[in-house]
């Protein structure tokens, strides 16, 4: 039998959350829904799921097709930000930056702007392959086995990077995934010295990816141009040429549009490379505390002392 106090305690979700679901719903779906199928979605009767959408049609978010008695959403919930957001006018200044690092290197190629730690792809132009790496604008692939995730992680402080990584060893995806700490230090060190970073076969035998940043006037990382394709492809004796042709688009970038100056302020940048760099050791709890620094970076600073909830800078 149900065990009733559990079922009485089970967390109900909230109106908010109920709305949120419809939204996602409606955005997610190829074609208009009707009442009955949002309805399962937020789990109300058909009366209150007819006034949830009418507070949601009234605040801008829902469309309702009166003939059809169906809905969809608005061009609020499917387009929030203005056509002048500064986000919106660094998708236009990269257009032809991607299309001249498309026909440089033939792969996949990607803006993605770095937002409170998350990889958000904002624009991309596709390459000769019709693979296509993004199906999602936030990226969830892997930070250790990701050229992407490479350099996010070159761009945290040093607690944030190992409680973002976790134990090692680090998921196996391929033969070449990096899975020790020691690994990826000495790969995301020697690539912020020459300015982009790699990923071959880390995830997928057969596909490599390139990453550079796109930085503030102050230095700071905002985002990054990424590129993506068959190793046939991103040959492995022309990647260092492709990871320039990468870093000089995302310089370009980074030098001519304004758009950048004014995603400073939003973002709030960190810098790439100029976090402590550390060895690590595990516990036999399993815990991951960093130890003295060791082998750094040119770059990088070296501290006296660092530990899991301070990182001097």
């Amino acid at each position: 039998m149900p065990d009733a106090t559990a079922d009485k305690h089970r967390r109900r979700p909230g109106q908010l959350e109920r709305a949120f679901a419809a939204i996602d719903a409606l955005l997610a779906a190829t074609q208009p829904l009707k009442l009955t199928a949002l309805s399962e979605v937020t789990g109300l009767d058909a009366s209150g799921t007819l006034r949830l959408l009418k507070t949601l049609a009234h605040l801008g978010y829902v469309t309702r097709d009166e003939e059809k008695k169906t809905y969809l959403p608005s061009a609020r919930a499917m387009f929030p930000l203005s056509l002048y957001h500064p986000v919106q006018e660094l998708r236009r200044d990269a257009n032809d930056v991607l299309a001249q690092l498309e026909q440089a290197t033939a792969g996949f190629c990607a803006l993605h702007i770095l937002l409170g730690g998350d990889r958000v792809v904002v624009e991309q132009r596709k390459g000769s392959s019709r693979l296509t790496p993004y199906w999602d604008t936030s990226v969830k692939s892997a930070l250790h086995s990701s050229a992407s995730g490479k350099l996010l992680l070159a761009t945290m402080p040093a607690d944030a990077m190992l409680r973002a990584l976790g134990p090692e060893p680090y998921e196996k995806f391929t033969p070449n995934t990096l899975t020790s700490f020691e690994a990826l230090k000495s790969d995301i060190q020697h690539s912020v010295s020459r300015g982009f970073f790699w990923a071959r076969e880390e995830v997928y035998g057969g596909m490599t990816a390139l990453a550079a940043p796109v930085r503030s006037p102050s230095g700071g990382v905002v985002g990054m141009m990424t590129v993506t394709g068959l190793s046939g492809q991103l040959r492995a004796d022309r990647l260092t040429e492709f990871g320039l042709a990468t870093k000089q688009a995302a310089d370009m970038l980074s030098g001519m549009s304004p758009a950048v100056r004014a995603l400073e302020v939003l973002l709030c940048p960190r810098p790439l490379g100029q976090m402590p760099w550390t060895t690590v050791k595990s516990e036999p709890a399993g815990r991951v505390v960093p130890e003295k620094p060791s082998g750094l970076a040119p770059s990088v600073k070296p501290v006296r002392k660092i530990t899991r909830t301070s990182a001097r800078h």
